[in-house]
């Protein structure tokens, strides 16, 4: 009787039948380490991902979004809505020669202290602005108050996100939990969940990885895509807890992952996770708000990492500092108005967290779908960094694997696309 109570609680509270003018409840899935065209719906042979399918089937989808190539860059640009050599945070650790470096890749505080000289850390302002927040999964180098959530998993400053990491993998109930503690206080909420998912350890339950074996493929291939089902069905799960709640309607989610993933080598090498190439940076983005947003699939429009804080500070009527560039990816006038954006590629450790260039590998520009690649001074330290040593260029909608440079072919373009990274770069 308890449970029921509280289910219809649930109901009333948060699909605004008590109050029309609640803004929307916010849910932002982060998957991890997942290629772009791992998904059925974005043609996968290979994986079955039904339930993101289905979610996406009912959502707007840029099927072209971008992402900074590794997680912490990319994760600290959707906190700040900056990118990395603006909000600081360009690789995953210090290196042991930085000057901010000391007491051992363990101590987190100085690159706690350069995310949070930033303007923005979206969890606070949706805070001040009224919502519940609450941090799952991945969450770098900070805990969960620091960065301004009302509730979290990682309580303690870490590399990853500590006990954070645990959700999905061991289940979903402390998001079940948290959205009952927001029933009870008749505040809308916001959930950053970011799993270690498809992420390694890949350690996915038996029946699953069944499906993937005897296909030819090799072991590391068949326990990644395993790991990319059983993410997919964690997601079904949280869908179906929405739509039993009677959640759905006033719940936003917004989707994306956090870099790519080669599922053959791997960090063997390949262009993948650590690189600018598309199957380290792109990702598809989605946002499904039921009876107010009409699903459609967008092959053409640019989309970018900086775009999701920006859409959810709009969705709960917080107005965004003027220092992010972000745009509103319901806003589809100026979505489909964007010719270009654009990728920076740095080292996994951090050179020096004042000056990013001595860690950027490679900067890129998107204009339409010609893409340009500029290397930049630094070298790669690591075996699976595989980093352009020349200028390279690609044609995306004729080769979008990045399989023909077409920068001796085309001088025109490199010449044309270099100006407007340039003027981007010296304009910030």
């Amino acid at each position: 009787m308890k449970r029921l109570s509280l289910l219809l609680t649930l109901s009333v509270l948060l699909c605004g039948v008590v109050s029309a003018a609640q803004p929307p409840n916010v849910i932002l899935i982060i998957s991890d380490d997942h290629a772009f065209n791992d998904y059925g719906f974005m043609g996968s042979a290979i994986v079955k991902t039904p339930h993101l399918d289905r979610i996406a089937s009912e959502s707007l989808v840029y099927t072209r979004g971008y992402v900074m190539p590794v997680c912490s860059p990319s994760l600290a640009s959707l906190l700040t809505g900056k990118m990395p050599r603006n909000h600081g945070i360009t690789g995953n650790d210090l290196a042991e020669s930085a000057p901010q470096f000391s007491e051992g890749k363990l101590n987190r505080k100085p690159l706690m202290e350069q995310l949070l000289n930033n303007s923005l850390m979206l969890p606070k302002a949706l805070s001040d602005a009224g919502y519940l927040t609450f941090q799952t999964g991945k969450l770098w180098n900070a805990t969960f108050k620091d960065v301004g959530f009302t509730h979290g998993m990682t309580g303690k400053q870490g590399r990853h996100g500590g006990d954070g990491l645990t959700i999905g993998r061991q289940g979903m109930q402390p998001i079940y939990d948290f959205i009952e503690t927001s029933a009870k206080e008749k505040k809308p909420f916001f959930i950053w969940h970011a799993p270690l998912m498809p992420h390694d350890p890949h350690t996915p339950p038996k029946e699953i990885l069944a499906k993937y074996t005897g296909k030819g493929l090799t072991p590391a291939a068949e326990k990644y895509y395993a790991m990319v089902d059983w993410f997919d069905q964690t997601c079904g799960e949280l869908d179906a807890y929405l739509t039993k709640n009677d959640l759905k309607k006033n719940t936003v989610i917004l989707y994306l992952a956090d870099n790519g993933w080669n599922a053959e080598q791997g960090y063997q090498g390949g262009r993948a996770k650590m690189t600018p190439y598309e199957i380290g940076i792109r990702t598809p983005m989605f946002v499904r708000w039921t009876g107010k947003v009409n699903p459609l699939r967008d092959e053409a429009t640019l989309a970018h990492v900086t775009d999701i804080p920006t859409t959810i500070l709009k969705l709960a009527s917080v107005k965004a500092p003027g220092d992010i560039p972000g745009l509103d990816l319901l806003d589809r006038e100026a979505m489909t108005k964007r010719k270009s954006i654009f990728v920076e590629s740095y080292g996994h450790d951090i050179a020096d967290l004042k000056q990013p260039g001595k860690s950027l590998y490679a900067r890129v520009v998107i204009d339409g779908f010609s893409k340009l690649i500029i290397p930049g001074p630094a070298k790669p330290t690591a075996p699976f960094h595989t980093i352009p040593t020349e200028i390279e260029l690609y044609d995306l909608k004729a080769d979008p694997l990045e399989k023909t440079n077409l920068a001796g072919q085309q001088p025109e373009v490199v010449k044309r696309l270099m100006a407007i990274q340039d003027a981007k770069w010296d304009g910030k």
